[in-house]
């Protein structure tokens, strides 16, 4: 048995997810699993919530408990193999937080909304170095530049653009939603705050990008169901029963939730789809500009 290098990617999940199908459609529980392999019940169980990568034999095994026919075998076993391969931010194990990073630059569509700070996708670099500074003021400085080449590295894998690792490949479309405050409220100097306007407008301004960004005014119609929630994201992939995700995000990353609930999705979902109806539309200039700041 081994365990992922750098935590569990996408291709990992699907492969848990594909045995979990297996086994229920064999009509076999975990236990019943787990004694054919004279193993314990967490091992399956672990192996199908992708917290480890089971070997190529334990695989054969189960797809013969499972009664799996010969021509998806190859597939499985191919299936396996990427599930095995560690995510794009290895070289950045240390400081990832994994479980919101391979859920993101593995998506096809992110909601965001974001009450108190700019989302980690839409950040200058300067900016986002401000806010670790406030998180953290005693972090080494080392670890520091670390975080913020990852936070590149993750922006260019997740929504692209000329920088990304496949400037032609097809990236997550991220539509966000800000309170007005969020772009009010002063992180790092004047001239952070001035520069980092600047990037949302060139974002807004371009008709081709994949991001779309909305901001709700101060004076929206009450009750709005958006005002009791914090920052989230809802996530959506294109791979065979990868359901939507839900990630609300705290001040640290043990105080991050991801659910995969489809009623807790849904609940957030509508309420993000009903205030954005109140915020004016996307490529709407920016209610505040640079020159506030200057």
């Amino acid at each position: 048995m081994s365990q992922p290098r750098s935590g569990p990617t996408v291709a990992l999940r699907c492969f848990g997810a594909d045995l979990r199908r297996r086994r229920e459609a064999a009509g076999m529980t975990l236990q019943t699993v787990a004694d054919a392999l004279k193993k314990d019940r967490a091992t399956p169980a672990r192996w199908e919530n992708a917290e480890t990568v089971p070997n190529p034999r334990m695989v054969a095994v189960l797809l013969d408990l499972y009664e799996t026919p010969p021509a998806e075998r190859a597939e499985v076993l191919h299936a396996l193999n990427e599930a095995k391969k560690p995510g794009w931010w290895h070289p950045w194990r240390e400081v990832a937080e994994v479980g919101v990073i391979d859920l993101e630059s593995a998506a096809t569509s992110i909601r965001s909304y974001a009450p108190g700070v700019l989302p980690d996708l839409l950040q200058t670099t300067e900016y986002a170095e401000a806010l670790m500074s406030l998180r953290n003021p005693y972090e080494d400085p080392a670890v520091r530049r670390l975080r913020l080449e990852l936070l590149e590295a993750r922006k260019a894998h997740t929504i692209g653009g000329a920088d990304g690792p496949d400037p032609d490949e097809k990236r997550a479309g991220l539509w966000v939603l800000l309170e007005e405050a969020t772009l009010r409220r002063q992180v790092g100097g004047p001239g952070v705050m001035a520069r980092q306007l600047d990037y949302l407008e060139t974002r807004i301004a371009d008709v081709g990008s994949s991001v779309a960004i909305q901001v709700i005014p101060p004076r929206v119609p009450h009750p709005l169901a958006i005002s009791l929630c914090g920052h989230l994201e809802i996530l959506r992939f294109k791979e065979f029963g990868m359901g939507e995700r839900l990630i609300q995000i705290g001040l640290h990353p043990a105080m991050t939730l991801i659910t995969d609930d489809s009623e807790a999705v849904e609940n957030y979902r509508i309420a993000v789809d009903v205030t954005s109806g109140y915020a004016p539309p996307r490529f709407t200039p920016l209610p505040l500009t640079s020159k506030d700041f200057g």
